[in-house]
């Protein structure tokens, strides 16, 4: 399945109740739902924010669906600027107290701690994150925050 994303502050909600739609009517945990929806309200936010600042080109946004027989994928597509999360993103210092932190650069950590493999490539002009969650007992059944 295939979700094309405006970049619009208001999609990212949108695109989550979608992949919820989508995971529920195949019976998936509700432990696999919640890592997903976390995982991209917060990337799909940063990219709509941040990707596409200074540049001329539409912007073009998808994220693609893969239910396999032992786990689901779900791929995040942007030609935006090249940015690969596992790499270029700030790590937070989570010994600082909350309130003492700069706000954002969570979402990305918490989503490298609650997916259980994170794969980012740069193909032809678009950066291309895939997330992939097992459906079996191996990560799908523990608590987020066990992971």
């Amino acid at each position: 399945m295939r979700i094309a994303v405006k970049p619009d502050p208001s999609e990212p909600r949108r695109v989550v109740d979608e992949v919820e739609r989508f995971c529920l009517e195949r019976g998936l945990s509700q432990d696999i739902i919640f890592r997903f929806q976390l995982s991209l309200d917060e990337l799909l936010t940063n990219i709509i924010s941040y990707g596409f600042e200074g540049m001329t080109e539409d912007p073009v946004i998808t994220v693609d669906i893969r239910l396999g027989d032992a786990d689901i994928g779900i791929t995040i597509r942007d030609n935006g600027q090249p940015f690969n999360p596992l790499e270029d993103a700030e790590i937070p210092d989570l010994s600082l107290a909350a309130e003492d932190r700069p706000i954002g650069g969570l979402g990305i950590h918490l989503t490298k701690s609650f997916i259980d493999t994170l794969a980012y490539e740069r193909v032809e002009g678009f950066n291309c994150l895939t997330l992939t969650q097992p459906l079996g007992a191996a990560g799908s059944e523990e608590s987020p925050d066990e992971h």
